[in-house]
């Protein structure tokens, strides 16, 4: 029964304990994963000691190993432009005037109520994305108020001519023809007013424009400078430290990611590098073609 009972614990004992190999492999990727902290470290430090730190400073380094194929770095530059607001945010249309109404919803005035809330909206969203100014929605809120008369007065006219509709043909009133051309003086007034608002809106949505095209090529330069310094930091401690990742397989690769690099259309794509083992053991100070023998895609 003793023999039956040392023999369990044995072999329980046996299962606990990790196999030899296992052990070594662990030894190994643990020392690989030291020079990569050590890499990492002088990489962040480099970044920030660069000439134009603005450009190259970076965020959110992390790494991962992948048996077989290398070391994948991920960075993020703190100064991609579109990190917080995209750039080319479409713009939100207007919404369109809302259908007459009738019974207990007109009485209220829902339609207003509901074309209120959707302009509403469409000017938050076009601030957020910086399309329009507050100029400009002075200028619309203008153009709403003339189109709400507007409709008010032409109520007004289908009133009178249902009164006359329901007038002996023969009859005339006075009071109700003064009326008419009261109010048919008035919209052809209102129709003057809003022609001049669509011209000064179709002068300042261009002026607009201008303005968005100018801040949309600071943005793809600010871009374009933050991608380059981020290559050549990492290049250059590559040539210089990639001896410290001794323990990475010479047949291996090291990786370098670029979170939200590019922007295509409404999607945000990394920029990828892939540099040999090999090619960073050859480097001679010249890491600019180190960076020339990388493959690079976006994804």
């Amino acid at each position: 029964m003793m023999k039956r009972w040392l023999l369990s614990l044995s072999i329980a004992s046996a299962l606990m304990l990790p196999s030899a190999s296992a052990v070594a492999q662990q030894a190994e990727h643990q020392g690989l994963k030291n020079q990569i902290e050590i890499f990492k470290d002088i990489l962040t430090t480099a970044a920030k000691q660069q000439a134009g730190e603005e450009n190259s400073r970076l965020e959110d380094v992390e790494f991962t190993y992948l048996k077989g194929q290398g070391v994948v770095f991920f960075v993020r530059s703190a100064r991609m432009p579109w990190r917080f607001v995209a750039p080319d945010v479409p713009e939100p249309p207007l919404p369109p005037e809302m259908p007459e109404m009738s019974g207990f919803a007109k009485d209220l005035q829902l339609d207003r109520v509901v074309e209120e809330g959707l302009r509403t909206a469409h000017r938050v969203l076009s601030q957020f994305s910086g399309e329009y100014s507050d100029e400009w929605f002075e200028l619309v809120e203008q153009k709403r108020e003339l189109a709400w008369e507007a409709r008010d007065l032409n109520r007004e006219m289908r009133d009178i001519e249902f009164q006359r509709d329901m007038q002996d043909k023969d009859a005339s009133n006075d009071t109700i023809e003064q009326r008419e051309k009261e109010l048919e003086a008035r919209l052809a007034e209102l129709k003057e007013k809003q022609a001049q608002l669509d011209v000064e809106l179709a002068e300042m949505k261009k002026t607009l424009k201008a303005k968005q095209d100018k801040v949309r090529k600071e943005r793809l330069l600010t871009q374009e400078k933050s991608i380059e310094a981020i290559e050549n930091v990492f290049s250059n401690v590559l040539c210089d430290y990639g001896i410290t990742l001794k323990s990475l397989p010479d047949d291996e690769q090291v990786s370098l990611v670029i979170r939200d690099a590019s922007m295509n259309k409404d999607k945000r794509l990394d920029n990828v590098y892939v540099f040999d083992k090999s090619a960073i053991n050859s480097c001679d100070s010249q890491a600019d073609e180190l960076l020339k023998q990388a493959q690079k895609y976006k994804f």
